[in-house]
């Protein structure tokens, strides 16, 4: 099942220039990259990350924080 209301995903497409997560999802489902965005409250720091990334390092705030809008959403 999808979560494509998550607060951090919604931030996240918005930050990636989409109106839609469905969209931004659908761009990004099968390319080697993916848009990733800290998990810290408070900190919103997005970077490109591998699309199964769920504790990549955080350049802002400095922790293992970082999680990709596909394991956001629950795809992968």
């Amino acid at each position: 099942m999808f979560n494509l209301s998550h607060p951090k995903l919604l931030t996240l497409a918005r930050t990636e220039g989409y109106a839609e997560v469905t969209d931004f999802l659908e761009d990004h489902a099968l390319e080697s990259v993916a848009p990733a965005i800290c998990m810290v409250p408070g900190c919103d720091h997005t970077t490109d990350l591998e699309p199964d990334q769920r504790a990549g390092f955080c350049e802002a705030c400095g922790r293992p924080s970082m999680k990709s809008g596909l394991v956001i959403a629950g795809m992968i």
